[in-house]
């Protein structure tokens, strides 16, 4: 069960998390924020959390493995309006405060673009963004985020058994959720502030920088130099002698 005064107590926010919106069980902690904002029911910086996501995905609609009680899933309602040029650096800052939380509880984690989360070339989490847009500017965002902190080797699927790792298995300890909840919180509410700021910081945590990637780009596969980010965020791939920007590719 998680516990929403550990979060309160531990946060150190102006504004994010002041409402925190605990489910036991549901299917997705997005789609009920979406659910909540609809119906005018929460604020901006309200936190979503359930001990049991039943159907969480992550980028491209893939589906997100959660152990009940053990994983990590939560959102973050962000109801101020921002540029589309800023909200681009919402993904970046989110696994920025994702990889620091899980570096101040003694992970060692790197970030694969955009967000993803990996300790020891495995995946531990990462972000999911979703937006409303009015008039060029985002209205409204929803910040996903889904980790495994405290599974075992026995509790992921066998599909994902090697390719999956928890916070747990890296750091032969276990972690209080509602602490890293809250981290993760303070770390992004201060990203959000500058989101510039987040650029330099995602490098230093990137798993591929000058190192060979491979992609599908509207159904072809592709092979580049991954050289960073631009001031966008969006990937900078190097394909033979030419730099390409990128902003909606998943790196295999």
């Amino acid at each position: 069960m998680i516990f929403t005064n550990l979060i309160e107590t531990n946060l150190r926010t102006k504004e994010l998390g002041k409402q925190i919106e605990y489910y036991q069980r549901i299917e997705s902690t997005n789609k009920e924020a979406w659910e909540i904002i609809d119906s005018e029911e929460t604020s901006h910086g309200t936190i979503v959390i359930t001990d049991n996501q039943l159907s969480g995905k992550g980028r491209n609609g893939n589906t997100w493995f959660m152990s009940p009680s053990k994983g990590l899933a939560m959102s973050i309602v962000l109801k101020k309006s921002i540029s589309i040029q800023d909200g681009l650096l919402i993904p970046i800052a989110a696994g920025v405060a994702i990889a620091k939380a899980l570096e101040n509880r003694g992970g060692n984690p790197k970030l694969k673009w955009p967000n993803d989360i990996l300790i020891n070339n495995k995946k531990c989490g990462g972000g999911l963004c979703e937006t409303r847009i009015k008039n060029n500017c985002i209205i409204q965002m929803v910040v996903g985020i889904g980790l495994n902190i405290n599974e075992t080797n026995n509790d992921f699927p066998d599909k994902v058994s090697k390719s999956a790792t928890s916070l747990a298995i890296e750091t032969n300890q276990s972690n209080q959720r509602e602490l890293i909840c809250a981290i993760i919180t303070t770390y992004f509410e201060r990203l959000f502030s500058d989101l510039p700021s987040s650029l330099p910081i995602w490098k230093n945590y990137c798993n591929h920088l000058n190192e060979s990637v491979s992609f599908n780009q509207e159904g072809i596969n592709r092979n580049g130099i991954f050289k960073g980010l631009d001031n966008d965020g969006r990937a900078i791939i190097q394909i033979d002698t030419k730099e390409i920007l990128f902003n909606s590719i998943t790196l295999e």
